[in-house]
């Protein structure tokens, strides 16, 4: 199970990863769905509203050419010439001019609003390249088309129709009047301030032939071709609040993508947490299971101890009483380190639970500390370094709890005495440092590596030189010992020892 453990984990891991982005990508889909279907219903409004426009212009043309065709009449020509120029501001207002040809397409008649020269020069390009560009001769009778371009650079338009009289056929060319359509006919149709949108008309080449410029629109912009008349002209036309549309479009993108962003990122801060909870946890169940593992070392090796020597000196078969008096001591001894050991786990046990209290009273931190060296001293084992102590009977009264602080010094001294072996003493020193008491743990053994400083004090964590030799320890006294300092309001550290080894300083405050 434990093998499968971290392939469940990455499984999990994985399907979790594709579930955010699988969530991430349909919101986001989701609300550009949402986003474009409002925007399709104003762009369809607005399209509608361009047909309506381009269908009404047209209209407009169209009634006005077939107000002045009746007039043609080619038996009578003369009334057209003293008729329709009165009439036509009232009944054909966008109709510039009238031309009338005969079966053989020679202009026989000529009527027109504009000035002379205007009118002459119309005259002249129509019978010239106009004419045989309209192919009149294939037009049917109740033909009605348009010619759309530009007369010497200036837009012009011309509707043309065939006819028949008595047997002869004859032509009518209508001349739009376009300055009239940008002036007068455009302005009533677009320029209402109640009106739904904005509009403007370009040409083939883009430029503006009317309104203004549609540039800000962005997507909002709907454009389209006159159908028959003007063909060669485009109208195009955006809500009245387009700009607005458009930028509050793009701040909801932006606003939607962070969102989106935002949830991704939460979902994925969500499953590193999960991720190192889980890394976490395995690390401190293995570390538990050290810890279990080197407790039960610990109990058994004194226990085994105890109870061999013991079995010794009940059968009597101790060789002389100098024996005797070794075998007790190691009984002694080991009795002591197993009752520390004891106490160790308990203590731990109730920290863990949050149930760790302390009684606090008055007492002088160098007499607490003596007392604790000379009991330590019967766990030391024989040919062990001396407890060497500098002690500082002046130092005032400490606001303290005796036997947690006493549990403190023993598990620092354990400490030291285990890695100090081969050397001659441990130092224990308790002086005084402005308003603080210290009480400072001194070895000459091989010392602690940086990395193992930042951490020593961490519970179930053991240093290099106690993973890698066969230093005894559990990885929990100098938690407790961490734990203690800051129940009484200080701290410990450790430090390189100036003499070479390992200086544990624990700092109270002075009362």
């Amino acid at each position: 199970m434990n093998d499968r453990g971290p392939v469940v984990r990455w499984v999990l891991l994985t399907a979790i990863l594709v579930a955010a982005g699988f969530l991430g990508w349909w919101t986001w889909q989701t609300t550009n769905a949402l986003e474009s279907l409002g925007e399709r219903s104003v762009i369809e409004s607005t399209a509608l509203l361009v047909r309506e426009k381009l269908d009404r212009v047209e209209q407009l043309i169209i009634t006005g050419d077939n107000a002045a065709l009746p007039m043609v009449d080619p038996e009578d020509l003369e009334a057209l010439a003293s008729r329709w120029p009165d009439e036509a501001p009232r009944i054909s207002p966008t109709v510039r001019s009238v031309l009338v040809l005969d079966d053989a397409q020679r202009i026989v008649r000529h009527v027109s609003r504009a000035p002379p020269g205007e009118a002459e020069r119309f005259r002249r390009w129509f019978g010239g390249a106009l004419r045989a560009e309209l192919n009149l001769a294939s037009e049917p009778l109740e033909g009605h088309r348009h010619w759309h371009g530009t007369l010497d650079g200036t837009p012009a338009m011309v509707s043309y129709f065939a006819r028949e009289r008595a047997g002869r056929r004859y032509y009518v060319v209508l001349e739009s009047d376009l300055e009239h359509l940008r002036r007068v006919v455009l302005p009533s149709l677009f320029d209402d301030p109640l009106a739904r949108g904005r509009f403007n008309i370009t040409d083939e080449n883009n430029r503006l032939v009317y309104g203004r410029s549609l540039a800000n629109a962005g997507d909002f912009l709907v454009s389209a071709r006159f159908p028959t008349t003007l063909y060669k002209w485009r109208m195009a036309a955006a809500p009245r609040a387009a700009p607005e549309l458009e930028a509050r479009a793009r701040k909801r993108r932006v606003a939607e993508g962070g969102y989106v962003g935002l949830s991704l990122l939460v979902i994925l801060a969500g499953v590193a947490f999960l991720v190192y909870g889980a890394r976490e946890q395995e690390r401190l169940n293995r570390l538990k299971s050290d810890f279990i593992a080197t407790v039960s070392h610990e109990l058994k090796t004194p226990l085994s101890l105890i109870k061999m020597f013991g079995e010794l000196l009940s059968t009597d078969r101790v060789p002389s009483p100098e024996k005797r008096r070794q075998y007790l001591d190691i009984i002694v001894r080991e009795s002591e380190r197993l009752t520390g050991l004891i106490e160790n786990v308990l203590d731990f046990a109730r920290v863990e639970r949050g149930r760790a209290s302390y009684e606090f009273a008055e007492a002088r931190l160098a007499e607490v500390v003596a007392r604790g060296v000379e009991l330590f001293r019967y766990r030391v084992d024989l040919g062990g370094p001396t407890l060497v102590t500098h002690l500082d009977p002046e130092l005032p009264p400490v606001r303290m709890d005796e036997r947690a602080l006493q549990l403190a010094l023993f598990n620092l001294l354990d400490n030291a005495v285990k890695y100090a072996r081969g050397t001659p003493e441990v130092v224990v020193r308790v002086r005084r440092d402005g308003r603080l008491a210290v009480l400072e743990v001194e070895d000459h053994g091989p010392g602690i590596d940086p990395e193992d400083a930042r951490r020593v004090f961490e519970r179930f964590y053991r240093g290099r030189l106690g993973r890698e030799g066969d230093a005894r320890g559990s990885g929990i006294g100098l938690a407790l010992v961490k734990h203690i300092a800051r129940a009484h309001g200080g701290d410990v550290t450790v430090h390189p020892a100036p003499e070479g080894g390992a200086l544990f300083r624990l700092t109270l405050p002075l009362g």
